[in-house]
């Protein structure tokens, strides 16, 4: 059914008013025609008000799965202001759900600040403006998708195109505006003013396009945002053609991605334990969509140091009577008992706690011990021994802004856990908090992904943890993925991600940044494999996805677990293995 909303007060009406099947001036924070989910404020925009998104929500149109799907072609317009530039991928307009495998199309201001559109053809094709965004001004998007092209605008002028080879596919994600709603995760947060959508369900003509666009003098004003605070020391940040690459690292294969085989595609989340001279790996793994309800915590265990693994086995297997899923955790050898404490979720990631687990050595099962720790708390890195005596380990709180966090443990009672969450600074949007901690008596340093942007956020407390300042922009760059970080036997600092000058997002090199000993900044940064590692073992491809790394010092060697997805997208990965020599690392 062809529904127009009736604007007033409309100091001009242009051509493409006229022409559109769905209209939303965004005039308001709430209407029955979008759900705003997140923060919103009105201000002035290009008619009337406009809606300001902080970089936390976004706007789902109601109604909208079946929208901007039509098989001839559709036509969108969308006025924006953007207010922060260099802060990841800012997403204007999207129909994507990718945890479910939903990819059509969406309209962003990227990582290297361009505008560009995106639309998926079994991979994605993109069409990009030469034209940047100027904070505070308002751009006029459009995006025309036709039988066989799609073509991106930018102030009426046509600024890229992008050949399309069969339709585009048709899925159940509803149209957003500001972010994507990722079946409940909130990403690609954009932050600024967005106002009077345009929706026509048909390719319009170039001569249309062009005068929809009249200029908007008015601007807005741009808060002034807090110097970061320095987490790295070094001479200027390598860039991924600078960085070193460490010698002498062997690598190894700890589970193959093989469906064909096994009828598993997603795999994440790998870790990995020394214990009693056995090397331990786990990782989530689901035949289904990525955190729903058939996931499951697996294991492999390696008596060659990593050369040859075990076959898998399910930690907790699923029974179908029970509604919800174990997925990826962490380990901890201690008193000679082997610990994995895993996180758990219901339905689609909700309700997630974190379950415990003891393993049964003699027959090779995980004897439950229940859930430890609840909240949405899901832990990310190894229980570290604190000086007085308590565990910490780091995490982060699925919900309520998904920030950093730390359980604390009552002494050595591994089934008794405290949550305790990391607020995030008010400057800090859109956090998926997932953490990792650096140690140092009372003093301990928490490292949290951003979210959507290139950052890592840092928090601290004096107080082994009980108490935190909040987590706050740093000036080292790192790829939105779970950090690891430490401290080795030499005293050095380490923290593996994909941090480079010129990296932005991108899931890799896997990096690692070390300090010199006994220092707390970070000051040298080697490269750990690029994505293209021709000589194996292991995946290689130029977009494979180096991500959440995990490591364990053993013998004088950092043995580091991590997720590569090779050539897919998503997260169906291998499970693959780094073992570095710790002398290697040496700053001096």
């Amino acid at each position: 059914m062809r529904r127009l909303i009736l604007l007033t007060g409309l100091a001009a009406v242009y051509s493409i008013d006229c022409l559109a099947d769905e209209a939303w001036s965004l005039n308001s924070v709430s209407s029955p025609t979008f759900d705003l989910l997140g923060k919103g404020r009105s201000a002035a925009g290009v008619r009337g008000n406009s809606l300001v998104l902080d970089g936390t929500g976004l706007v789902k149109l109601t109604d909208s799965a079946k929208l901007a799907s039509q098989v001839d072609g559709f036509t969108l317009m969308v006025w924006v202001n953007p207010y922060r530039l260099s802060a990841g991928q800012q997403m204007i307009a999207a129909k994507n759900r990718y945890s479910l495998g939903e990819r059509q199309w969406s309209v962003m201001i990227d990582e290297d600040n361009h505008f560009r559109l995106y639309v998926f053809q079994g991979r994605w094709v993109t069409a990009s403006a030469k034209v940047l965004p100027k904070p505070g001004h308002w751009h006029l998007i459009g995006v025309v998708v036709r039988k066989a092209s799609a073509e991106l605008w930018v102030n009426g002028r046509k600024a890229g195109d992008v050949e399309l080879k069969k339709p585009v596919p048709q899925t159940a994600a509803p149209v957003t505006l500001g972010g994507v709603d990722d079946n409940g995760r909130i990403r690609q947060n954009f932050e600024g003013a967005i106002d009077e959508v345009r929706l026509v369900e048909r390719p319009l003509p170039a001569e249309q396009l062009a005068t929809a666009y009249q200029p908007v003098p008015a601007t807005h004003s741009i808060p002034n945002r807090p110097d970061p605070v320095r987490l790295w020391t070094g001479s200027q940040l390598p860039s991924i053609a600078e960085a070193t690459v460490l010698k002498d690292v062997q690598f190894r294969v700890i589970k193959r991605y093989e469906p064909e085989a096994d009828g598993y595609g997603f795999l994440h989340g790998v870790a990995v334990v020394w214990h009693k001279g056995r090397l331990y790996s786990s990782f989530g793994h689901n035949k289904g969509s990525e955190n729903t309800f058939t996931e499951e915590g697996r294991f492999c265990v390696s008596d060659d140091g990593g050369k040859s693994w075990s076959s898998v086995t399910t930690i907790d297997p699923v029974d179908d009577s029970r509604d919800h899923a174990v997925s990826h955790g962490v380990f901890l050898s201690h008193n000679d008992t082997l610990w994995a404490f895993l996180g758990s979720f219901h339905q689609t990631r909700k309700r997630v706690h974190t379950r415990a687990y003891i393993l049964n050595e003699e027959t090779g099962h995980w004897q439950p011990q229940g859930t430890v720790i609840d909240g949405g708390f899901w832990p990310m890195s190894q229980p570290v021994r604190m000086e007085d005596g308590n565990w910490i380990m780091p995490g982060f709180i699925v919900g309520n802004g998904n920030p950093a966090a730390v359980a604390i443990s009552q002494g050595d009672d591994l089934r008794s856990w405290r949550a305790v969450t990391i607020a995030a600074g008010p400057q800090v949007r859109s956090m998926w908090g997932e953490s990792a901690v650096i140690v140092n008596g009372p003093k301990i340093l928490n490292i949290a992904r951003y979210g959507s942007r290139p950052i890592a956020l840092i928090a601290e407390s004096v107080d082994y943890g009980r108490t935190w300042s909040h987590s706050v922009e740093s000036n080292l760059p790192m790829a939105a993925s779970k950090p690891c970080s430490g401290v080795l036997s030499n005293g050095q600092r380490y923290l593996i991600c994909s941090t480079t000058a010129d990296g932005r997002n991108r899931r890799s090199p896997l990096t690692i940044a070390v300090s010199a000993p006994g220092k707390d900044t970070f000051s040298r940064l080697f490269v750990i494999r690029h994505a293209v590692f021709e000589d194996g073992p292991g995946e290689s491809d130029p977009g494979a996805a180096l991500s959440y790394p995990y490591a364990v010092e053993h013998q004088g060697h950092l043995y580091v677990g991590y997720s590569n997805n090779g050539n897919r997208s998503g997260n169906n990965n291998s499970a693959e293995l780094a073992i570095i020599p710790v002398r290697s690392l040496a700053v001096d």
